[in-house]
């Protein structure tokens, strides 16, 4: 029988890990992503800088982990049509994107991860592909429905659902009313009937 490995070094504080993303979360809201320093995130978790390098290499990760790499992807809700799956889906995304500490951030971030290509992996590997999952299974459903009369592309999905709300309230500056999910959802509906 082998022996256990112990793990090595200290345990992980959850209270440190908890302060350091609170700190993100509401640097970010004060003074948006470009303002956001590690000497800040330190003063206001109360921990030393020491303690933020141990858990990320860089700002962009410190960011990143504490806005996007932590959240689990919501199970979508099978509303028995495609259009109200998409739906589901527009809305997930425009509330994230409504997130105080989201909005003024994600601009910022997504330049520098393209910069950084274990970043970006990262983010493609989690956020990005919860959410494909998410869009495969939606597309699965509506084949066996009957909706679609071939299988839909999960990425050109995908792409429709999140770079049409991207550029509403990014690009566009324009504010995510009730009716954009809808109508979100109606895109992206064609382009999986193409």
């Amino acid at each position: 029988m082998k022996p256990s490995k112990q793990p090595t070094g200290r345990p992980r504080e959850s209270r440190v890990d908890d302060a350091i993303r609170d700190a993100v979360r509401e640097l970010v809201r004060e003074g948006g992503y470009a303002a956001l320093t590690m000497d800040a995130v330190a003063a206001k978790a109360r921990v030393g800088k020491a303690a933020i390098y141990r858990r990320h290499a860089s700002r962009s990760e410190l960011v990143f982990s504490a806005l996007v790499h932590g959240r689990e992807t919501e199970p979508l809700p099978d509303t028995g049509s495609l259009h109200g799956d998409l739906t589901a889906l527009a809305d997930l995304i425009l509330r994230l994107f409504r997130d105080p500490a989201v909005t003024p951030a994600l601009p910022g971030l997504l330049a520098e991860i393209k910069q950084q290509p274990d970043i970006a992996a990262r983010f493609r590997d989690t956020f990005i592909a919860g959410e494909r999952a998410e869009v495969t299974r939606l597309l699965d459903r509506a084949l066996a429905r009957g909706e679609l009369t071939s299988p839909a592309d999960p990425a050109l999905v995908h792409a429709a659902v999140l770079g049409s709300c991207f550029a509403w309230v990014f690009l566009l500056d324009e504010p995510p009313t009730p009716s954009l999910a809808p109508r979100v959802a109606a895109l992206a509906a064609a382009a999986a009937d193409a």
